[in-house]
């Protein structure tokens, strides 16, 4: 994708459509949930010393491993979804 592409495709996404901002805005309040539900998941295991098991390290992963989804990957995912 060279920069003409790149400009004539944001050119063409309607900023201003309630429906893409109200799409966006749910999107949005679900990806910080995701990634306050995870922090919460950790910090508690990780301040609790009677949470402290394998089956709660590896709930603790699991968190880990969807929390960086949560940062890496929804939001752009939740962009394309609403203006593509």
């Amino acid at each position: 994708m060279n920069e003409s592409e790149c400009a004539s495709m944001l050119a063409s996404v309607h900023w201003t459509d309630p429906t893409n901002l109200v799409s966006l805005a749910v999107l949005a309040f679900i990806n910080v949930l995701v990634i306050v539900g995870n922090c919460l998941v950790i910090a508690a295991v990780l301040s609790s010393h009677k949470l402290r098991s394998v089956t709660n390290f590896f709930i603790v992963s699991l968190a880990v491993a969807d929390l960086l989804v949560g940062l890496a990957v929804l939001p752009f995912s939740a962009t394309w979804e609403v203006f593509k």
